[in-house]
């Protein structure tokens, strides 16, 4: 049974963070979009998808901070958040080697053309088509400086939010059967709104999983935002916060209106 469970969430986060990820990959390389929104709506297709494709299989976390959530609603145990957490990981890192191998060829001639140096500052240009950093490398001319301190906020604001839509929309008869949608519209709408800052991550495992491709295969320490742990703090522990605080709010308030 469990064995079943971590092959959906293998299966589920690599469908999401090869369906984004490869947005952004277009986006950075063709120049084709003129705004964040159709990146946002490709992300959010690509959740909608790999819940409805996995959720027979597992619970399509597809998420270690909505894992980490679902654990602290005793919905889960930590032998199976742990599992969880590896299979979410991996899923992410094979979700990277894929956009690595679809798209090295143009992101090579790219960086040819740009003057770009993968292993330095400007290797978050095209960096950032596999992990996140703050703020977006497409949107510095606007945004010229954010601290880790707002990125970190952004990030656990974000997953609070995504973690708060997803514990409803999952317990209300009237919004179960079309969670995914509603879940992938959140995303969308999160995306939207955070992405010129931090790229969005609000999921450990997506951001994680593909950075780590990055930084093996091409951009080494390009792969990393500036900061010696700001990658841990910013889109790994300010996600599991947003989850945190979003699950004790839910109980909370099942407690008085439930």
């Amino acid at each position: 049974m469990l064995f079943k469970q971590l092959i959906g969430e293998f299966l589920g986060t690599y469908i999401l963070s090869f369906i984004g990820c490869s947005s952004v990959a277009i986006a950075v390389l063709f120049e084709i979009f003129s705004s964040i929104v159709p990146i946002a709506l490709i992300w959010g297709t690509g959740v909608t998808l790999a819940i409805y494709a996995t959720k027979k299989y597992s619970n399509a976390h597809l998420n270690p901070a909505v894992s980490f959530g679902f654990y602290i609603n005793n919905e889960i145990n930590l032998k199976k958040l742990l599992s969880y957490w590896f299979a979410q990981l991996v899923g992410g890192i094979f979700a990277g080697l894929g956009v690595y191998l679809f798209f090295i060829k143009e992101i090579k001639n790219f960086e040819l053309i740009n003057n770009i140096i993968p292993n330095n500052v400007s290797g978050a240009r095209t960096a950032s088509i596999f992990g996140e950093f703050f703020p977006n490398p497409g949107y510095i001319d606007k945004i010229h400086n954010l601290s880790e301190l707002s990125a970190c906020v952004y990030e656990c604001i974000g997953t609070f939010i995504l973690m708060t839509s997803i514990l409803w929309f999952t317990k209300i008869k009237k919004t179960r059967k079309i969670s995914p949608i509603l879940i992938g519209l959140t995303v969308v709408i999160l995306i939207i709104w955070i992405a010129p800052f931090t790229q969005c991550g609000i999921n450990p495992a997506r951001d994680f999983g593909p950075r780590l491709v990055a930084y093996y295969l091409h951009w080494g320490s390009g792969a990393f935002p500036s900061g010696q742990i700001s990658f841990l703090t910013v889109y790994i522990i300010s996600p599991l916060t947003g989850a945190f605080i979003s699950t004790l709010l839910f109980q909370k308030l099942l407690k008085l209106f439930g």
